[in-house]
Protein backbone atom coordinates (compact mmCIF):
# COMPACT_ATOMS: atom_id res chain seq x y z
CA UNK A 1 0.00 0.00 0.00
CA UNK A 2 3.31 2.11 0.75
CA UNK A 3 4.11 1.65 -2.79
CA UNK A 4 0.83 2.53 -4.52
CA UNK A 5 0.27 5.87 -2.33
CA UNK A 6 4.48 6.86 -3.40
CA UNK A 7 3.62 6.31 -6.81
CA UNK A 8 0.69 9.05 -6.50
CA UNK A 9 3.36 11.28 -6.13
CA UNK A 10 1.63 13.13 -3.56
CA UNK A 11 4.13 15.03 -1.97
CA UNK A 12 5.34 17.12 -4.86
CA UNK A 13 5.52 20.91 -4.92
CA UNK A 14 2.45 22.28 -6.03
CA UNK A 15 0.37 19.37 -6.58
CA UNK A 16 -2.53 21.12 -4.87
CA UNK A 17 -3.11 23.23 -7.87
CA UNK A 18 -3.72 20.17 -10.66
CA UNK A 19 -5.86 18.62 -7.71
CA UNK A 20 -8.39 21.36 -7.29
CA UNK A 21 -8.33 22.05 -10.89
CA UNK A 22 -8.91 19.20 -12.09
CA UNK A 23 -11.60 18.53 -9.47
CA UNK A 24 -13.18 22.09 -10.63
CA UNK A 25 -13.59 21.29 -14.14
CA UNK A 26 -14.48 17.45 -13.86
CA UNK A 27 -17.43 18.57 -11.84
CA UNK A 28 -17.95 21.72 -14.42
CA UNK A 29 -18.12 19.33 -17.25
CA UNK A 30 -20.70 16.96 -15.14
CA UNK A 31 -23.01 20.15 -14.26
CA UNK A 32 -22.82 22.24 -16.92
CA UNK A 33 -26.02 22.61 -19.18
CA UNK A 34 -25.71 20.26 -21.77
CA UNK A 35 -25.89 22.46 -24.84
CA UNK A 36 -24.01 20.66 -28.02
CA UNK A 37 -22.84 18.46 -25.94
CA UNK A 38 -24.51 14.75 -24.82
CA UNK A 39 -22.86 12.18 -23.22
CA UNK A 40 -21.72 10.10 -26.20
CA UNK A 41 -20.06 13.21 -27.63
CA UNK A 42 -18.66 13.74 -24.08
CA UNK A 43 -17.38 10.31 -24.00
CA UNK A 44 -15.70 10.83 -27.52
CA UNK A 45 -14.14 13.73 -26.48
CA UNK A 46 -12.21 13.36 -23.23
CA UNK A 47 -10.74 10.03 -24.93
CA UNK A 48 -9.45 11.82 -27.74
CA UNK A 49 -8.43 14.92 -26.42
CA UNK A 50 -6.70 12.61 -23.03
CA UNK A 51 -5.01 10.66 -25.98
CA UNK A 52 -3.82 13.70 -28.03
CA UNK A 53 -2.34 15.41 -25.30
CA UNK A 54 -0.57 12.57 -23.39
CA UNK A 55 1.43 11.61 -26.78
CA UNK A 56 1.76 15.42 -27.27
CA UNK A 57 2.94 16.94 -24.40
CA UNK A 58 4.18 13.46 -22.44
CA UNK A 59 5.89 11.69 -25.55
CA UNK A 60 7.18 14.12 -27.37
CA UNK A 61 7.75 17.56 -26.12
CA UNK A 62 8.41 16.18 -22.73
CA UNK A 63 10.17 13.03 -22.81
CA UNK A 64 11.71 13.55 -26.67
CA UNK A 65 12.56 17.06 -26.40
CA UNK A 66 12.72 17.31 -22.70
CA UNK A 67 11.42 20.85 -22.61
CA UNK A 68 9.88 20.73 -19.13
CA UNK A 69 8.77 18.34 -16.20
CA UNK A 70 5.60 17.66 -14.62
CA UNK A 71 6.37 16.73 -11.16
CA UNK A 72 8.57 14.59 -10.24
CA UNK A 73 10.72 13.70 -13.70
CA UNK A 74 11.07 10.07 -12.40
CA UNK A 75 7.46 9.12 -11.27
CA UNK A 76 4.24 9.33 -13.01
CA UNK A 77 1.95 10.38 -10.50
CA UNK A 78 -1.81 11.54 -10.41
CA UNK A 79 -1.11 15.28 -10.49
CA UNK A 80 0.31 14.30 -13.81
CA UNK A 81 -2.30 12.22 -15.42
CA UNK A 82 -4.49 15.14 -14.31
CA UNK A 83 -2.23 17.64 -16.00
CA UNK A 84 -2.35 15.91 -19.10
CA UNK A 85 -5.45 14.26 -19.07
CA UNK A 86 -8.15 15.53 -17.49
CA UNK A 87 -7.91 19.25 -17.56
CA UNK A 88 -7.41 19.41 -21.10
CA UNK A 89 -10.15 17.35 -21.79
CA UNK A 90 -12.67 19.06 -19.38
CA UNK A 91 -11.59 22.34 -21.16
CA UNK A 92 -12.04 20.95 -24.67
CA UNK A 93 -15.97 19.69 -23.37
CA UNK A 94 -16.49 23.34 -21.99
CA UNK A 95 -15.31 24.37 -25.24
CA UNK A 96 -17.41 22.93 -27.55
CA UNK A 97 -20.38 22.81 -25.36
CA UNK A 98 -20.58 26.23 -25.63
CA UNK A 99 -18.99 27.55 -28.67
CA UNK A 100 -20.68 29.39 -31.89
CA UNK A 101 -19.34 30.05 -35.29
CA UNK A 102 -20.86 33.67 -34.64
CA UNK A 103 -18.48 34.32 -31.51
CA UNK A 104 -15.47 31.74 -32.69
CA UNK A 105 -12.86 34.26 -32.16
CA UNK A 106 -14.16 35.65 -28.48
CA UNK A 107 -14.24 31.69 -27.37
CA UNK A 108 -10.91 31.30 -28.89
CA UNK A 109 -9.31 34.06 -27.58
CA UNK A 110 -11.22 33.38 -23.55
CA UNK A 111 -9.97 29.29 -23.48
CA UNK A 112 -6.66 30.68 -25.13
CA UNK A 113 -6.13 32.76 -21.97
CA UNK A 114 -7.90 30.15 -19.30
CA UNK A 115 -5.01 27.32 -20.81
CA UNK A 116 -2.60 29.81 -20.58
CA UNK A 117 -3.18 31.11 -17.05
CA UNK A 118 -3.44 26.96 -15.86
CA UNK A 119 0.26 26.38 -17.31
CA UNK A 120 1.45 29.53 -15.86
CA UNK A 121 0.30 28.88 -12.60
CA UNK A 122 1.48 25.45 -13.19
CA UNK A 123 4.91 26.71 -13.66
CA UNK A 124 4.26 29.71 -10.67
CA UNK A 125 3.17 26.56 -8.09
CA UNK A 126 6.18 24.32 -8.41
CA UNK A 127 4.55 21.52 -10.30
CA UNK A 128 5.79 22.11 -13.74
CA UNK A 129 9.70 22.76 -13.99
CA UNK A 130 10.52 24.19 -17.33
CA UNK A 131 13.71 23.07 -19.22
CA UNK A 132 13.88 25.26 -22.38
CA UNK A 133 9.85 25.82 -22.83
CA UNK A 134 8.80 28.97 -22.46
CA UNK A 135 4.75 28.97 -21.02
CA UNK A 136 3.73 31.74 -23.42
CA UNK A 137 4.97 28.98 -26.38
CA UNK A 138 2.27 27.49 -25.88
CA UNK A 139 -0.46 30.52 -27.03
CA UNK A 140 -0.08 29.56 -30.82
CA UNK A 141 -1.17 25.90 -30.09
CA UNK A 142 -3.90 26.54 -27.87
CA UNK A 143 -5.27 28.58 -31.07
CA UNK A 144 -4.83 26.03 -33.72
CA UNK A 145 -6.14 23.88 -31.06
CA UNK A 146 -9.44 25.88 -30.43
CA UNK A 147 -9.32 27.75 -33.33
CA UNK A 148 -9.78 24.95 -35.95
CA UNK A 149 -8.65 21.87 -34.50
CA UNK A 150 -11.56 21.36 -32.27
CA UNK A 151 -14.60 22.95 -34.32
CA UNK A 152 -13.15 20.27 -36.91
CA UNK A 153 -13.21 17.70 -34.51
CA UNK A 154 -17.22 18.58 -33.25
CA UNK A 155 -18.29 18.52 -36.95
CA UNK A 156 -16.29 15.65 -37.61
CA UNK A 157 -17.93 13.29 -34.56
CA UNK A 158 -21.47 15.18 -35.51
CA UNK A 159 -21.13 13.73 -39.16
CA UNK A 160 -20.21 10.28 -37.78
CA UNK A 161 -23.27 9.59 -36.06
CA UNK A 162 -25.84 11.83 -38.55
CA UNK A 163 -26.59 14.93 -36.98
CA UNK A 164 -25.46 17.03 -33.95
CA UNK A 165 -24.57 15.28 -31.04
CA UNK A 166 -26.77 17.08 -28.60
CA UNK A 167 -29.57 14.62 -30.39
CA UNK A 168 -27.68 11.79 -30.21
Amino acid sequence: MNSFIQHLDLQQQGIWFPLITGAIALLFVLLMPKRQMNWRGIYITFGVISYVTLMLDVFIVGEYFDLFDIGDPALEGIGDLITYAIIPSCLAIAYLNYFNEKNKWLYVTLFTIISFLFEWELTRAGYMKLKGWQNWYSIPVYIIVYGWWLPWHFKFINHIYGGNTEES
